[in-house]
C-alpha cells in the first residue's frame, strides 16, 4: 500500500480530457504518487466510462487515504486579464512587504467595485516602482521612498462560471480548495524551462477551445481566450472533402504526421494544408483580436509564438505559415508538452512562493455524478 503525508490534488480539466494527479507534499520532493488520465472524442460517452468516473475514489483506494481538497485547473472562454496600475505616496519611509500587500489589496477592491460579474483567479504583481526606480521582487528592496507604483495583472472569471463550478463541487462534499487558468499555469511552466527574452505567446488549442498567454522576458502581459480548437478543424475536413467527422480525423492526424493519406479527393497534401492553415489562422487572429499590446504595436514585429494542447498535435512546423496580416509573428514553435504538464507546473508554482496568488473558494462535493455534471458543463461552455 502506498503511503502518503499531505496529499495534494490537482484536476486538470481541459474541453477533451481529464488529468488527475496527486503529489505528496508541495515543498518536499514533490513527488507524484498518482497519475490518472482519460481522453473522451466526440462520439464517446465519457458518462458510461466508469473506471474514469471513479477517478478520486480509485486514487483514494489506491492511496489508502481520503482525498478531501483538490485544486481544479481550467479553461475556458470566461477567462480574460486586466491591468490595474496603484500609485501611493509616503513620508520618505522603507517600503516593506506589508505596503505591498496593502496596495495590492486595495487593486483587487477596485476591481471587484468595478467588475461586479468577475471573480479573481490569479493576482500577478509584474513591477514594483519606487521613486522612477523599478524592483523585481519585495526581497530586492531597502530604501526609503517617497512614491510607490505597482502594476498588475489580474487573470479574472465570469462570476456566473465561477459560481456554477463551485455549485457542481458543492453537491458532492469535496472542497475545492483553488481554481486556477489551466493554460496560464502550463505557459508559466513551459517558458521558466526555457532560455528566451523579448516577447513570446503561448496559444494552447483544445478539443473546442484555445487560449492565448503572452509573455515579455517571461512576465505575464495578457490573456485570452475564444471557443473555436481543433474539432472545429476537423469539421472543415469533413465539410471540404464530404467525408464523415470520424475519416476527418483520421486523415487529420495522418497529414500531421506525413502518413499516406486515405482520401482520393485531391492529388497532395496542399488541401488539407490550406484547409487546417485557414482555421488555424481564424484562431490565432480572434485571439490576438483584442489585443492592446497588438493594436499599439508594442510587439515591433517581433513576437514569438509557441504552440501547444492537443489541438496543436495536427500541426507540424512546415505548415506554419500564415499572410502578411501576421507580420508581428517573428517565430513559430510546436511544443511537445508531457501528458502532466499542468499537473507539474501547478505543484512547482505553489512550491516557489509566487507572487501570483489565487483567489480561494471554499466550496464541497458528494460523490455521485461529479464527472457526469463536471463535463455536461464544461462542454457547454
Amino acid at each position: 500500500m502506498i503511503k502518503i503525508s499531505s496529499p495534494v490534488s490537482i484536476l486538470e480539466l481541459g474541453s477533451a480530457s481529464i488529468k488527475f494527479c496527486v503529489y505528496d507534499n508541495i515543498i518536499s520532493n514533490q513527488n507524484l504518487f498518482y497519475e490518472a488520465k482519460t481522453d473522451f472524442t466526440r462520439n464517446k460517452n465519457f458518462l458510461d466510462d466508469k473506471p474514469l468516473a471513479n477517478i478520486i475514489s480509485k486514487a483514494e483506494k489506491d492511496l489508502d487515504k481520503h482525498l478531501n481538497e483538490i485544486s481544479l485547473a481550467i479553461d475556458c472562454s470566461s477567462i480574460h486579464s486586466l491591468d490595474i496600475s496603484i500609485q501611493k505616496n509616503y513620508d520618505k519611509k522603507i517600503f516593506t512587504e506589508s505596503d505591498l500587500n496593502y496596495l495590492i489589496n486595495q487593486c483587487k477592491q477596485l476591481v471587484a467595485v468595478h467588475n461586479k460579474d468577475k471573480n479573481i483567479l490569479h493576482t500577478v504583481v509584474n513591477q514594483i516602482n519606487l521613486d522612477d526606480k523599478i524592483f523585481e521582487t519585495i526581497k530586492d528592496i531597502s530604501q526609503e521612498t517617497y512614491k510607490a507604483t505597482l502594476e498588475i495583472k489580474f487573470i479574472l472569471i465570469k462570476k456566473n462560471k465561477y459560481e456554477e463550478i463551485k455549485k457542481i463541487f458543492i453537491k458532492k462534499h469535496i472542497v475545492l480548495k483553488e481554481i486556477y487558468c489551466a493554460s496560464y499555469l502550463k505557459a508559466l511552466g513551459i517558458i521558466k524551462k526555457i532560455d528566451i527574452s523579448g516577447f513570446t505567446s503561448f496559444i494552447d488549442i483544445g478539443l473546442n477551445k484555445s487560449s492565448l498567454s503572452i509573455f515579455k522576458n517571461k512576465k505575464f502581459l495578457y490573456i485570452n481566450n475564444t471557443h473555436i480548437g481543433g474539432e472545429h478543424i476537423t469539421k472543415d475536413i469533413s465539410k471540404v472533402l464530404n467525408i464523415d467527422y470520424r475519416k476527418a480525423e483520421a486523415e487529420k492526424l495522418k497529414f500531421s504526421k506525413n502518413e499516406k493519406l486515405e482520401t482520393n479527393n485531391f492529388k497532395d497534401q496542399e488541401l488539407l494544408k490550406n484547409i487546417i492553415n485557414s482555421r488555424l489562422e481564424e484562431i490565432v487572429e480572434l485571439l490576438f483580436f483584442d489585443c492592446p499590446l497588438l493594436k499599439n504595436n508594442i510587439f515591433n514585429n517581433d513576437l514569438r509564438l509557441f504552440f501547444m494542447g492537443n489541438g496543436s498535435k495536427v500541426l507540424n512546423e512546415n505548415m506554419l505559415s500564415f499572410g502578411s496580416d501576421f507580420n508581428f509573428i517573428s517565430e513559430m514553435t510546436i511544443i511537445e508538452e508531457s501528458k502532466k504538464e499542468c499537473c507539474d507546473s501547478f505543484i512547482k508554482f505553489k512550491a516557489t512562493s509566487e507572487n501570483i496568488q489565487p483567489r480561494e473558494s471554499n466550496v464541497s462535493l458528494e460523490n455521485k455524478g461529479f464527472f457526469e455534471k463536471l463535463f455536461e458543463y464544461f462542454s457547454k461552455n
